[in-house]
């Protein structure tokens, strides 16, 4: 039988780690379109984005590595 508390569990670390990744893919992207003579907007963004998500996965990722309180 499949633990699914334990598959959600992963699930959602997962999750949070892909934030990240994509955050530097939006930046590649972002710096790519500068060089070809885009907007300045696009690194800004994606170095923004990629910002905010290591923080909310450092956050989550800190938080689920707390020990629980044993009763």
């Amino acid at each position: 039988m499949a633990n699914l508390p334990k598959i959600a569990s992963r699930l959602d670390a997962f999750m949070d780690l892909m934030g990240p990744v994509i955050g530097v893919m939006l930046l590649t992207v972002g710096l790519e379109t500068y060089r070809n003579g885009g907007s300045i907007g696009w690194p800004i963004a994606g170095a923004v984005l990629l910002v905010i998500n290591l923080w909310v996965a450092w956050r989550r990722l800190t938080r689920r590595r707390k020990p629980k309180p044993s009763p």
